[in-house]
C-alpha cells in the first residue's frame, strides 16, 4: 500500500514540488457543468476555464452532496457527507469544531491558509473559518438599507483583489487559498460588456455571469504567472451546486436534487505536468473526494473521519471500485414540513427517495423525465438497500442539527428576507405530521413553494402589500403551511400591525406549540407593541426550549433596560456572554450595560475587548459606546474621534450624528451642529428629538425661523421623550416670540410649563 501511494504521487509531481506545492481551490457558486464551453455548451465562451481543462483533467460526472451553499462547502472542506458533518441547510446550522477541515490539516503542514468569500451565506459565523489564518468575509449587514440577495454579496473582482493582496504577502511561503466566487447566483446581473453580449439570449444573464467569472479567472492566472507561481500551484475549479433553470418547475436550487443542481464541474490542473493534459474522466466522483485528493497530492495523511476517496488512482486508470454518489436536500422538510429528498447515483442510474420514489437512466434520460421506478422496481429496491447501507455507514450519531444560537435578531430577520432562514418546521423531530399522514412530496408542492419564494423576494424588495396578498393566497389554498403563516406574521409586524401579527403567530402555535420561530416572532411583536409582560413570558419560553440561544436574553435585556431596570438587563447580557464568550456583539453590549450603571472601568474593558477580537468585519456601536464613555469622563475630543469612527464604519447609524450635534451645540459651534442634526434626519426621518434640536440650532443662528418652527412642530408630532417635548415647546415659544406671534408663543410656553409640572 505504501509503495502504491509513492508511485501515485510521483506519477503526478516530483517529490520536491509535492512538498512545496501551493493550492488554489475555486468554488464557483451555482455553476452547473453543462453551461461551460469545455463541457459542450455552445452558447457561451469560457476560454480561460477551457484552458484549465486543456492543461489538466476534467471530470464529466462530478456530483455535489447538496444543492445548497453552506452544506456543500462543508462537504468539500471536510471530505464528509452532510450525514456526518451535520450541516443540512443554509443559515441555521454551523460546522461543529469537532470536524476537521482541509485548512486545518494543511495549516499543520506549515501552509499559510486564506479564504476569500463572495457571499454572506458563507460568513465565518457558520464555522467554515476553521483552520484559516485569514478569512475574508467582511459582510457588514449594518451598511444595507434594503436586503436582497444582490445586497449581501460581492462581485468576483473584489474577492480576487483581496486574494491577490494576500498571495503577494504570502508568496514566499507555501499557501492554500480557497476562492469563492458568487456571481452566477441569482440575481443574474453581469457587468458590461458581458451583460450586453448575453442579454436577450436564452439563459443569457446567467451565462453572462459565468463568462464574467471566466474573464476574472483569466486575469488571475496571469497574475500567478507574473509572480512565477503558476507552475508551483495546484489549481482546482469546481462548484458547490448547479442551478435549475426552470427544469421540473424549479427556478433556482435547493428544493430538488435533479441533475441540473447536483452535476457540477471539476477541473484539476497540475503544475509542471506533461503526462496528464486534456484528460477527461468519465467515471463518477463527488465533492467529498476533493479533500483526500489534495492531501494525497501533497503527501499528507488523510484524517480517519474523511469519507471521500482520493481521485488519483482513478486518474491514472488504477482499478478503483466506483463509489455511489449520495446527495440530499432537507430544505423542503425544514422550511415547510414536507419530505426531505435523498438520492443515490450509480452506474448511470439515479434513485431519488421521496414519498413517490423516482429512478432514472441518465445515459438515456439525462433530464430525468421518464421515471422508471415501477418499471425497474427490483433494481430500484436494490439501490434503496444500498442507500440505506450508505446512510447507516456514514451517519454521525453525535452530529446535532445545530442552530446558529448567537445570531443577533437583525441578522436573523435579514436572512429571513433572503430566504436563507425559514421556519425549520419540526427540525428537531423526526416524525410524521400531526395527522399521522406521510409528509408531502415536494414534487406536489412546487407551485406553492414558488409562490412563497416570490413572496420572500417581494419582502426583500419592500413590496409589502403585494407580498401580503401573495402569502394570503397561499394560506387560502393550504392553511397548514407554517412557513407561510410565519411569513405573514413577519410581514404584518414589519408594517407595525402588531395585533394582527400576534394573531398569525398564535395561529401557527395552535398547530405546533413548540414552533420556535413563531414563539420568537410572537415575543418580538409583543415587545414592539409594548406588551412587555407577554413578551417576557415568550422570551423565557424560548430559553426553556433552547437554553443556548442568546437571542431571548438580548431581547429581555432590552425590555428591562427600557423599564429602567439596568441591573436585571445586566444579568441577561452576562448570561448571554456565558453562553457565547466569543461574541464581539455581546461583549460590546455588556460594556454598554456597565456604562449605563456608571461602572466605567468594567465598561471600558468589555468594549475594548470587543474591538480587539479579530474579525474581518467592523463592529457596529462599539466606537459609539467608547464615545459615550469618553463623554461621561469629560474627554470630549476623544469622544468626537470615536463618534467619527462610528460614522465611518456604520454609515446608516444615525446615533453618532445626533450626539455629535449635541456636543457642537453645547460648544456653540452651530453650523457643525446643524450639519450633524440634518445628517441624523437623513438617516432616520422619524427621530423626533433631532427635529427639535435642529430647530433650536436654526433659532440660535437667527436664520430660517419659519423652517425652525416647522421642524419643532414636526418633531413634537412624532411624540419624542418628555425632555425633548419640553424643549420643543420652549423653542417654539421663543421662535414665535421672535416672529411677533405672542399668542402662539404663550401657548407653547404654557405647554412647556405644564409638562414640567407633570414631570415633577
Amino acid at each position: 500500500m505504501v509503495k502504491e501511494r509513492i508511485f501515485i504521487k510521483e506519477t503526478f509531481l516530483s517529490e520536491e514540488l509535492s512538498k512545496e506545492l501551493n493550492i488554489i481551490l475555486f468554488t464557483i457558486d451555482t455553476l452547473r457543468a453543462d453551461h461551460l464551453e469545455c463541457y459542450g455548451y455552445k452558447q457561451i465562451k469560457t476560454p480561460n476555464i477551457n484552458r484549465l481543462a486543456e492543461e489538466g483533467i476534467k471530470f464529466e460526472n462530478f456530483v455535489a452532496q447538496a444543492p445548497l451553499t453552506l452544506p456543500s462547502h462543508c462537504s468539500i472542506l471536510t471530505g464528509t457527507y452532510p450525514l456526518y458533518h451535520g450541516v443540512r441547510d443554509n443559515g441555521a446550522f454551523y460546522l461543529d469544531q469537532k470536524n476537521v477541515t482541509l485548512a486545518e490539516v494543511l495549516k499543520e503542514k506549515a501552509y499559510r491558509t486564506g479564504a476569500f468569500i463572495g457571499a454572506f451565506v458563507l460568513d465565518s459565523r457558520w464555522g467554515l473559518d476553521q483552520g484559516f489564518d485569514y478569512y475574508f468575509d467582511n459582510f457588514d449587514l449594518t451598511k444595507y438599507k434594503r436586503i436582497s440577495l444582490d445586497a449581501v454579496q460581492r462581485r468576483g473582482d473584489e474577492v480576487l483583489k483581496e486574494t491577490r493582496r494576500w498571495i503577494e504577502e504570502n508568496s514566499k511561503n507555501k499557501f492554500f487559498a480557497w476562492i469563492h466566487l458568487y456571481d452566477p447566483h441569482t440575481p443574474y446581473d453581469p457587468p458590461e460588456p458581458f451583460k450586453s453580449q448575453y442579454q436577450g439570449k436564452k439563459f443569457g444573464l446567467y451565462d453572462g455571469e459565468i463568462a464574467y467569472v471566466d474573464y476574472l479567472i483569466g486575469e488571475f492566472l496571469q497574475f500567478l504567472k507574473s509572480y512565477n507561481l503558476l507552475e508551483k500551484t495546484l489549481i482546482i475549479l469546481t462548484a458547490d451546486h448547479g442551478e435549475s433553470l426552470g427544469e421540473h418547475k424549479e427556478s433556482a436550487h435547493g428544493f430538488f436534487i435533479y441533475e441540473a443542481v447536483i452535476r457540477i464541474p471539476l477541473i484539476i490542473r497540475l503544475p509542471q505536468n506533461q503526462k496528464l493534459k486534456n484528460v477527461t474522466i468519465l467515471s463518477q466522483a463527488q465533492s467529498i473526494d476533493l479533500m483526500p485528493t489534495i492531501l494525497e497530492l501533497v503527501g499528507t495523511s488523510i484524517p480517519s473521519q474523511v469519507q471521500g476517496k482520493s481521485l488519483l488512482p482513478l486518474i491514472i486508470s488504477k482499478p478503483l471500485r466506483q463509489e455511489p454518489a449520495y446527495s440530499e436536500t432537507f430544505y423542503p422538510r425544514y422550511h415547510y414540513g414536507w419530505s426531505e429528498l435523498r438520492s443515490l447515483r450509480q452506474d448511470n442510474l439515479k434513485l431519488i427517495v421521496a414519498p413517490r420514489p423516482e429512478l432514472y437512466d441518465l445515459s438515456l434520460d439525462p433530464t430525468e423525465i421518464n421515471n422508471l421506478y415501477w418499471v425497474k422496481k427490483s433494481v430500484a429496491k436494490k439501490m434503496e438497500r444500498e442507500l440505506e447501507k450508505l446512510i447507516k455507514r456514514y451517519s454521525n450519531p453525535e452530529a446535532e442539527k445545530a442552530f446558529i444560537e448567537n445570531l443577533d435578531h437583525e441578522s436573523l430577520v435579514k436572512l429571513q428576507t433572503l430566504g436563507y432562514i425559514g421556519s425549520f418546521h419540526n427540525l428537531m423531530k423526526e416524525k410524521k405530521g400531526k395527522t399521522g399522514r406521510p409528509l408531502a412530496d415536494p414534487k406536489d408542492r412546487i407551485e406553492v413553494y414558488n409562490e412563497i419564494k416570490l413572496t420572500q423576494f417581494l419582502v426583500s424588495e419592500e413590496k409589502l402589500d403585494l407580498a401580503e396578498r401573495k402569502i394570503r393566497q397561499v394560506l387560502k389554498e393550504d392553511p397548514s403551511i407554517l412557513e407561510a403563516r410565519y411569513l405573514l406574521g413577519y410581514l404584518l409586524a414589519k408594517q407595525k400591525r402588531y395585533d394582527e401579527a400576534i394573531k398569525e403567530f398564535q395561529a401557527a402555535l395552535e398547530v405546533e406549540p413548540e414552533y420556535y420561530e413563531a414563539i420568537f416572532g410572537l415575543s418580538l411583536a409583543y415587545k414592539e407593541n409594548n406588551q412587555f409582560h407577554e413578551a417576557i413570558l415568550g422570551f423565557k419560553r424560548m430559553i426553556d426550549l433552547n437554553p443556548r440561544d442568546t437571542k431571548p436574553y438580548i431581547h429581555l435585556a432590552d425590555i428591562y433596560q427600557d423599564q429602567g431596570n439596568m441591573e436585571e438587563a445586566l444579568k441577561q447580557i452576562q448570561a448571554a456572554v456565558a453562553i457565547d464568550p466569543e461574541s464581539r456583539y455581546l461583549h460590546n453590549r455588556l460594556g454598554a450595560c456597565y456604562l449605563a450603571l456608571k461602572r466605567y472601568e468594567e465598561a471600558e474593558k468589555e468594549i475594548k475587548l470587543a474591538l480587539s477580537m479579530e474579525r474581518s468585519q467592523p463592529l457596529m456601536n462599539a466606537h459609539f459606546n467608547l464615545a459615550l464613555l469618553h463623554e461621561a469622563r469629560g474627554q470630549i475630543e476623544e469622544a468626537i474621534a470615536e463618534y467619527r469612527k462610528e460614522q465611518e464604519i456604520s454609515p446608516f447609524n444615525w446615533r453618532p450624528d445626533f450626539n455629535l450635534g449635541l456636543i457642537f451645540l453645547k460648544r456653540k459651534e452651530l453650523s457643525s451642529a446643524e450639519k450633524e442634526f440634518r445628517s441624523c434626519l437623513e438617516k432616520n426621518e422619524n427621530y423626533g428629538p433631532a427635529y427639535i434640536f435642529l430647530a433650536k440650532v436654526l433659532m440660535d443662528r437667527g436664520i430660517a425661523l419659519e423652517e425652525a418652527a416647522e421642524k419643532a412642530l414636526y418633531g413634537l408630532r412624532l411624540n419624542p421623550d418628555l425632555p425633548s417635548q419640553i424643549l420643543g415647546h420652549f423653542v417654539l415659544a421663543d421662535i414665535y416670540n421672535r416672529l411677533g406671534q405672542p399668542a402662539k408663543a404663550n401657548f407653547h410656553l404654557l405647554q412647556a410649563h405644564q409638562l414640567q409640572s407633570n414631570k415633577n
